[in-house]
């Protein structure tokens, strides 16, 4: 298995840097935001979060390392075949860009479909993370 690269587009959020990192070190905030149509197929603590991936198959994520207010190291437990970095940068107050690096070893029979899904994966992630507004810290408790 052939280790892949890949990276996100940069996207911004509205957030200090500070606040997204605490945000995103604490996987129930980010279990709380998740389509209701989703619970179902994850459960999370604040270390850990567990993805119904397909049926009968787990992943749970776990930080591996961070870097206060700029890195969130992810990966597979019991597995090095998965890391999802976090990267953030404040620009200036209230604008931080977000992107994720994808990390994974993939078969090279599944090479060119897997890519193209960890592309999308990683884009549409670092586009939610862009997403979370300044305003959740204050009005709705996440922790």
């Amino acid at each position: 298995m052939a280790l892949t690269k890949i990276v996100s587009k940069i996207s911004k959020n509205a957030c200090l840097d500070s606040q997204l990192f605490n945000f995103i070190t604490d996987f129930r905030n980010i279990g709380l935001m998740l389509p209701p149509d989703m619970q179902e197929k994850v459960s999370y603590t604040e270390t850990t979060i567990s993805i119904e991936a397909m049926a009968g198959m787990n992943v749970t994520l776990i930080i591996l390392e961070q870097e206060p207010h700029s890195l969130v190291k992810l990966g597979a437990e019991g597995s090095e075949e998965l890391t999802i970095w976090i990267q953030l940068k404040q620009v200036a107050p209230y604008d931080t860009r977000i992107r994720v690096t994808i990390h994974a070893r993939i078969p090279a029979i599944a090479k060119f479909i897997g890519k193209k899904k960890l592309q999308t994966f990683a884009d549409g992630f670092a586009d939610a993370l862009a997403q979370i507004p300044t305003i959740a810290f204050q009005s709705y408790n996440f922790n």
